[in-house]
């Protein structure tokens, strides 16, 4: 059996490789895929395609052939000039929304019924089902609905169920669409007859020319009917409007005096408020004015510099008592030089002089009294034309709302009286079209009698079914492939798992055929029963079986050349992958080339080892070493068959997480770590228990084992996510148990591969 493995330089080479490179290798390797499928599953693809062919053929032979007939009608732009006033249902736009609402009335049921009436398709038994008599009529007592018939219908709803039937016929052989960018319809039916065709292509065109024609009339018709019983209420209506204007203004007395202004005109009373608002702001100013000249008279006055001030200036008494002043103290100044400040003379003139300053500031008072009054008088001032004004204002509100109310009614009077114009003048203007009226569309190309018939195409139906029968098969094909939940070949176990396949291990049960040949590649005892796949690694050293383990060593060796591993787990996802066998072939494999080797039985909850190297009776073992009930030397055990010594597990414990989570277990495997080469331990499957998870720490590689084709991608994946999260140092998967025939087809296909590797084995 050829051996696959993938090595883990090759792994990291890919991993490490240009992404143009990566895209190009998955795109190759679907087409591979693809191919494979399509070779493994030609009988399911040929198959489903005759079967789709030869159905196809049948439903062709038993159709009734159709013939088209095409009419062309085109939506006319041109308008009518004869008297310019515009239409009441204007000429058809050309935009694309309007061009599609055009095909909806073409393809509507109202103008259906008309054609059908008109030709008398009722009476046809091709439109009328209850004419024709085929063989198909009497297997009608075969449809469901006419073992349970309803309740009896009236003759109203039987000729409505018949009037239905006969346009959803009509319906279904009419098709419309337009011709490229241009305003043209094409109009096409199909029918079992030519002539009948191309009449009825015809008759539809000339049914909707008429009903355009049909609905400007009725448009126009309908205009004039309701303009005219519109002009008598618009009429009334702005004559009651009118009425409304005069007596509002007589109820409110509005009579309305303006003066002309630059702007228009305006009212006396606003006239009134516009100029009390000028002497308003002129006696601010004047309030300002006096209170700012207070406000300095003051300030002079307490600073001493009353002299400064204007109106103390402009005094004439205060003029004369600062000059009488001045004299004083000149007269003073003249006799301190003759007289004492105690003499008689001097104090006279002193006591004169506090005299005229009392005047003089007596007179500085009534200046600064002035000040204050001239405050108070603009201040009132300004009081009495705030006030008239507010009354203004007021007076100017409540004729101002009778203005505006006013106002509304007469542009109501003046709106209504505007409309009523505008009826009149289009009333005339429609009376003048009824007799002017063209329709927007016309037939330029009638329908010629076909000469072939048009449905089924055969050419096309047969092309598009070998197409589709094809497809269909391989679609089938690749479902039933895709169905298979398990692993077939190591790439898509590597694309799935993200894991290298290190080996594929082949099945070697008792279901195999005896001896060995190029064209079944098995493994079985030329004696009679089949070898234990175990047993093979070493009486048949040279078998395809050995090959693989062989690999699969070497795969261990290099998943990590800086470091090669020393303890190697060995777990799977679910229990019955291999996962023991792939342990005691890998020890036993180990020991024929010379290394130390000791095998450990880590799946304390269901131990296999010592049935699958047939060990015999066990009286010590993993679980009384772990308890400390015996040494290693007493627990451990020499495989029959090698040179490798076993460490079983025969005992069921009830407490084994706690085992396996012990330092007691931890120091075992890292004390035969020291003394061997290689410790091989075989743990409990991954998803069923944490214990693997645990043992995990201990290991130096972790192999994966799945089972070909059984077990699942899900559950695979999961188990490997789980190594992942306890940072297992993961080396890859084995492929266990693979059929041999089959897994070369999906690896390699029918070929020379296949045959020429068979030399190298032994059976």
């Amino acid at each position: 059996m050829n051996v696959q493995t993938r090595l883990d330089s090759a792994e990291q080479q890919a991993e490490f490789a240009p992404a143009e490179a990566t895209q190009s290798n998955s795109t190759q390797v679907s087409l591979i895929e693809i191919w494979q499928i399509a070779r493994l599953r030609a009988r399911v693809i040929l198959g489903a395609a005759a079967a789709i062919l030869i159905l196809v053929a049948l439903i062709d032979l038993s159709l009734t052939p159709l013939y088209k007939g095409s009419a062309i009608v085109m939506i006319d732009q041109r308008e009518n000039k004869v008297v310019n006033v515009e239409a009441v249902l204007s000429g058809l736009p050309t935009d694309q929304a309007s061009i599609l609402n055009q095909i909806q009335i073409l393809q509507s049921r109202e103008l259906a019924w008309r054609v059908i009436q008109r030709l008398g398709l009722d009476k046809d038994p091709e439109f009328n089902g209850a004419l024709r008599k085929s063989w198909t009529s009497y297997l009608a007592f075969l449809s469901p609905s006419s073992w349970f018939p309803g309740p009896p219908m009236s003759e109203q709803e039987r000729q409505q169920k018949l009037k239905d039937g006969l346009i959803s016929k009509f319906e279904a052989r009419l098709g419309v669409q337009q011709l490229e960018l241009s305003t043209a319809l094409k109009i096409d039916f199909e029918s079992e007859n030519a002539n009948k065709a191309a009449m009825i292509a015809n008759a539809v065109a000339d049914a909707y020319v008429e009903d355009q024609l049909n609905a400007k009339f009725e448009a126009t018709l309908k205009a004039t009917q309701w303009l005219g019983s519109r002009l008598g209420q618009l009429a009334d209506q702005a004559r009651r409007a009118q009425d409304a204007v005069e007596q509002y203004k007589a109820a409110h007395h509005i009579t309305e005096v303006t003066a002309s202004t630059g702007s228009g005109t305006i009212s006396v009373l606003d006239q009134q408020i516009a100029a009390l608002n000028t002497q308003l702001i002129q006696a601010h100013t004047d309030v300002a004015q006096a209170e700012a000249n207070l406000a300095r008279v003051r300030t002079l006055v307490s600073s001493g510099h009353a002299a400064e001030v204007t109106q103390v200036v402009g005094s004439t008494l205060i003029g004369t008592l600062i000059a009488q002043q001045t004299e004083l103290i000149q007269k003073q100044a003249e006799m301190s030089t003759r007289y004492g400040p105690d003499h008689p003379k001097m104090l006279d003139l002193q006591a004169e002089k506090r005299d005229l300053d009392a005047k003089i500031k007596e007179e500085i008072s009534h200046v600064v009294g002035t000040a204050e009054n001239d405050v108070a008088v603009a201040r009132a001032r300004e009081a009495s034309l705030q006030s008239s004004l507010n009354q203004l204002e007021s007076d100017s509100t409540v004729q101002g709302e009778a203005r505006v109310r006013l106002r509304v009614l007469e542009a109501n009077a003046a709106s209504s009286q505007a409309l009523y114009d505008t009826f009149v003048a289009r009333s005339k203007e429609t009376q003048q079209q009824e007799g002017l009226q063209i329709p927007d569309a016309r037939v330029i190309s009638r329908s010629a009698i076909p000469n072939s018939p048009s449905y089924p195409n055969n050419i096309l139906v047969f092309g598009v079914a070998i197409v589709a029968s094809l497809f269909t098969g391989f679609v089938v094909a690749f479902l039933l492939e895709r169905l298979d939940h398990g692993f077939r070949t190591s790439t898509r176990a590597e694309a799935v798992l993200g894991l290298p396949v290190l080996s594929t291990l082949p099945d070697v049960t008792p279901a195999r055929s005896v001896g060995f040949s190029p064209s079944h590649l098995s493994l079985k005892s030329q004696d009679g029963p089949s070898l234990n796949a175990a047993d093979l690694v070493i009486e048949r050293p040279l078998s395809s079986y050995a090959e693989a383990v062989r690999a699969l060593q070497l795969g261990i060796a290099l998943s990590n050349v800086d470091n090669a591993p020393k303890v190697v787990l060995i777990t799977s996802a679910l229990p019955g992958e291999g996962k023991t066998t792939t342990a005691v072939s890998l020890a036993r494999h180990l020991s024929q080339t010379g290394q130390k080797v000791v095998l450990v039985d880590g799946d304390l909850r269901r131990p296999n080892v010592k049935s699958v190297a047939e060990l015999g009776e066990i009286s010590k073992d993993l679980i009384d070493l772990l308890k400390g009930d015996v040494t290693l030397e007493e627990a451990l055990m020499k495989d029959p068959k090698s040179g490798v010594m076993i460490l079983p597990a025969a005992k069921h414990v009830k407490n084994a997480p706690d085992l396996i989570e012990s330092q007691s277990l931890a120091k075992t495997i890292k004390d035969l770590s020291k003394v061997f080469d290689y410790v091989i331990i075989d743990s409990a499957p991954i998803l069923p228990v944490t214990d693997t998870r645990v043992l995990s720490r201990l290991a130096d590689a972790v192999l994966f084992v799945v089972r070909w084709e059984k077990t699942p991608r899900d559950a695979a994946a999961d188990a490997i996510k789980s190594l992942r999260d306890s940072h297992a140092p993961i080396a890859g998967v084995a492929l266990t148990r693979a059929d041999t025939k089959r897994f070369h087809y999906y690896s390699f296909g029918y070929g020379s591969y296949y045959y020429a590797y068979a030399k190298y084995y032994e059976a």
